[in-house]
C-alpha cells in the first residue's frame, strides 16, 4: 500500500459429532499438528468456548505514529505478536481508513503480497475457531481481494472481498469463520496470507481464537 497521488495515502446431529469424535480419537495422527475442521454452520451452538493464549488480533501494537496513516513491515519483521512474511504488510491508522475495531487494521500487502503469522499454544484433541473480519484496501486494484486463512502451513479457509461500491469511510467489513482442530501438537501456527498481487490487498481486523467442545465447533 503505498500513496496512489501527492494526496491520497495507500490502503465456521449429535450422532454425528459423536461419531467424529470418536473417530478422531482413533486416528493415527503421525507427527501432524494440526488438521482442518468444517467451519460451523451459521448460528451453529458455540457456548462452550474458552479464551486461547493469542494476543492481539486487532492489531493494536505498536501504535502506528502521528500523523503517518500507516506502518510498513516487510517480510521476516515482526510487530507486537506477529511476523511477516512474503513481501511486507502494512499496519494501518484509523487515520487512512476505518477500522472493524480498537484504532488499526492491517492491510496484507505493502509492495505486494504479504502474510502475518501468529504461534502459540494449543491442547491435543481441541478444536478451535477462528473469526476475523475481512474489507479490502479499496484504493488500489484490482477490486477483488483475495487470500488464505493457514494453520501450520495447512489452508483452512479461502476469502475474498470485492471492495466495488466501498471506500475509506465505508469499509464493509464482513465476519469470516473457519475451525482447525489439533491433534498431537502443543503449539499452532496461524497465518493470513494475501494471494493478490500488487500495492492495495485484504484488510484484516479484530482476530479472535476460542477453543471448543469438539461437538460445539461441528455443523
Amino acid at each position: 500500500m503505498h500513496p496512489p497521488s501527492p494526496s491520497a495515502a495507500r490502503a465456521v446431529s449429535r450422532t454425528a459429532a459423536v461419531t467424529a469424535a470418536a473417530l478422531l480419537l482413533t486416528a493415527t495422527a503421525g507427527t501432524a499438528a494440526a488438521a482442518p475442521a468444517a467451519p460451523p454452520a451459521a448460528g451453529a451452538a458455540a457456548t462452550a468456548v474458552a479464551a486461547v493464549a493469542f494476543s492481539d488480533g486487532g492489531f493494536e501494537s505498536p501504535v502506528v505514529p502521528a500523523p503517518a496513516p500507516f506502518t510498513d513491515y516487510l517480510g521476516e519483521q515482526t510487530f507486537g505478536p506477529w511476523t511477516v512474511g512474503g513481501d511486507s504488510a502494512d499496519l494501518t491508522s484509523d487515520r487512512l481508513w476505518d477500522v472493524a475495531e480498537g484504532h488499526q487494521s492491517l492491510d496484507l500487502n505493502g509492495s505486494t503480497t504479504g502474510s502475518v503469522s501468529q504461534t502459540f499454544p494449543v491442547a491435543p484433541l481441541t478444536t478451535y475457531l477462528v473469526t476475523f473480519k475481512l474489507a479490502g484496501n479499496p484504493v488500489w486494484a484490482p477490486a477483488l481481494k483475495t487470500g488464505q486463512v493457514r494453520v501450520n502451513g495447512t489452508t483452512v479457509l479461502d476469502f475474498a472481498f470485492d471492495v466495488s461500491g466501498h471506500g475509506l469511510r465505508s469499509m464493509g467489513y464482513v465476519e469470516q469463520t473457519t475451525a482447525f482442530t489439533n491433534l498431537l501438537g502443543t503449539s499452532a501456527t496461524l497465518t493470513f496470507a494475501s494471494t493478490t498481487p500488487g500495492y492495495g490487498g485484504p484488510v484484516i481486523d479484530d482476530v479472535k481464537v476460542r477453543s471448543c467442545l469438539l461437538v460445539l465447533c461441528l455443523p
